[in-house]
């Protein structure tokens, strides 16, 4: 019984360090250009603004990081969402990433209660975030660059 336990409990530690270091492999990536740059030239985001006070220790309220991380993440998902209606679906990365990014943005507040590391899981968040801008960035400028325009019809 004790082995079966310890075999279980392994191998769940075992599968979350791969998860990670598959998400932290995908983060990585390197884009062509600071795309992100151009998202945040288009609409105002919280978090480069989070980033630098978490990073200069900065006293910012944990109701404002809350809600600037969810604010931007919605905006930001909803954009990648739809940022090439060609495409139907995200890729399995895409979706990977939304998935750890709502796993880390989840343990947020068992972080701030136990103080345990909270300023790097708000900078780690507001990497994915970064992330997610670039990827929205790059489909925007393919598009630009392959000539499709989108019709808004009411």
């Amino acid at each position: 019984m004790i082995t079966s336990i310890a075999i279980l409990v392994f191998s769940t530690a075992l599968f979350i360090f791969y998860i990670q270091t598959l998400c932290q492999q995908v983060l990585r990536r390197e884009f062509s250009r600071a795309y992100f740059q151009d998202v945040l030239n288009a609409i105002d985001l919280e978090f480069p603004r989070l980033r630098q006070a978490m990073e200069a220790n900065a006293s910012v309220t944990y109701a404002q990081i809350r809600l600037a991380l969810k604010m931007d993440y919605f905006t930001l998902s909803y954009l990648l969402k739809k940022a090439n209606p060609s495409e139907r679906r995200l890729t399995w990365q895409e979706r990977l990433i939304i998935s750890y990014f709502r796993l880390q943005f989840l343990l947020l507040p068992v972080r701030y209660a136990f103080h345990f590391r909270e300023k790097q899981s708000v900078i780690r968040l507001a990497a994915i975030l970064n992330y997610f801008a670039n990827l929205v960035g790059e489909k925007v400028s393919m598009m630009n660059a392959a000539g499709v325009t989108v019709n808004h019809t009411a």
